[in-house]
């Protein structure tokens, strides 16, 4: 199935219309590590990103009309069939960085599910050493590297949008810090890379970049709650009965201050951004936007090469903005591609029922898409261990026109039969 592409016309004037908006970004942690890590993620095509929320609205009022599943998905539903992206899974080697990373200082709070393994007994809940970091109604899956199985610390080549109520908290964590890493030999021990504290013309803070030991590059922005019917469970502070010292060390006081992801961005390659979109739309029934930006070309000789980047939707649509709860966001780029490490995406399905479910399902198998993983209890090759293990897995988005695997993303399709659905109460 052909779509129609969305394309922004008049990038330069939208871009000159939010002008008051202009930031500056103060580096708190020497840019050299910045550059290193990524020198093209903080070029040029990072305006396009940081203001894509406000583009968004305006490309749906000056592009072409998207195709008719779109259409009716937008019109005639609230709902996409893509319901909630829950959790993404990145392996760590071990606990030295992530737990000081995700609990002291991003404000996460600690699934009470696993909390018994960072306790001393005998208990255990799944892997040795597996950690969920709850931020909302969204989660990290962090368990610890595989050794037998090659596996290595996992990192998303783009980055992670974070949502706050607000940024003052974290931006102190965060000053400390830097204290700390002025304080001398212990200065290597630091949860994090480095970060980056963008203001706007009065000074506000807007958005803080982090990077992680491993990688990762988390942006994080204020903005309004959302999918409050999901949120996940967190240990508190007063639950000293249950989880001993565990809970002094990592609860919180009563609900994790980052409050969710807004989305996830993944460099693609040139020419494949709008055949992603198609592989959603027709696989997922997905919502999806295709719109035109422009990159520096590779070789800084100022001009610049035409990209398209394209949003997947997830969660309620809001019928007056159609902008979506959550997005998939994948973003043409001339750079260089590392090769997939394995790391994965959990996505639910459907609200009320396995409908959207059991339908992707079908066209999965029927694309030969499915794949396995040794974590699972058992392979989901037929409907009827789908059904029995409320989920399923796919490796590869396809040129749908030729069949050949054009990007690598693990995703696990789950149900809300699944035992982990955090709407089960809501059902």
């Amino acid at each position: 199935m052909m779509i129609q592409k969305q394309v922004v016309l008049q990038f330069v004037a939208l871009f000159l219309s939010i002008s008051a908006l202009s930031s500056f970004k103060t580096t708190i942690v020497p840019a050299k590590h910045r550059q290193q890590e990524h020198p093209k993620l903080f070029a040029a095509t990072e305006t396009a990103s940081s203001y894509a929320s406000l583009l968004e609205t305006k490309m749906r009022n000056e592009t072409t009309t998207t195709n008719t599943m779109e259409t009716a998905s937008s019109q005639n539903s609230k709902q996409n069939p893509l319901a909630l992206l829950e959790h993404v899974n990145f392996n760590v080697p071990n606990h030295d960085y992530i737990l000081d990373f995700y609990f002291q200082l991003m404000g996460f709070g600690l699934d009470p599910r696993v909390a018994v393994n960072l306790m001393d007994n005998d208990q255990q809940f799944g892997r040795e050493g597996l950690i969920w970091a709850s931020c909302g109604p969204n989660q990290f899956h962090l368990p610890r590297c595989n050794v037998d199985k090659k596996e290595v610390a996992q990192k998303l080549n783009g980055k992670i949008g974070l949502r706050y109520r607000s940024l003052q908290g974290l931006e102190e964590r965060l000053g400390r810090a830097l204290a700390l890493s002025n304080s001398g030999p212990n200065s290597n021990e630091l949860c994090l890379e480095w970060f980056d504290v963008v203001q706007n013309s009065e000074r506000k803070t807007i958005e803080i970049q982090i990077q992680d030991r491993y990688g990762n590059v988390f942006s994080c922005k204020e903005g309004p709650e959302k999918q409050t019917q999901y949120m996940q469970p967190v240990v508190r502070k007063s639950d000293t009965d249950t989880f001993e010292n565990v809970a002094l060390t990592y609860g919180v006081s009563n609900e994790s201050e980052c409050r969710g992801i807004d989305y996830l961005e993944f460099h693609c390659q040139i020419d494949t951004a709008h055949k992603i979109a198609e592989f959603y739309q027709t696989i997922f029934d997905a919502t999806t936007t295709v719109i035109e930006e422009k990159e520096p070309r590779k070789g800084g000789n100022n001009s610049t090469v035409t990209t398209l980047t394209a949003y997947i939707s997830l969660g309620t649509i809001d019928p007056n903005t159609q902008k979506a709860e959550q997005y998939l966001i994948f973003r043409e780029t001339c750079n260089e591609f590392p090769e997939n490490d394995g790391h994965h995406i959990a996505i639910y399905m459907g609200t009320k029922d396995t409908v959207d479910f059991e339908r992707a399902f079908h066209k999965a198998k029927d694309r030969g898409l499915l794949s396995t993983n040794w974590r699972d209890k058992a392979d989901v090759l037929d409907l009827e261990a789908a059904r029995s293990q409320s989920q399923f897995r796919i490796r590869d988005i396809l040129d749908l026109q030729t069949g050949e695997p054009i990007f690598r993303l693990e995703h696990e399709l789950r149900s809300i039969n699944h035992p982990t659905w955090p709407g089960r109460n809501q059902k």
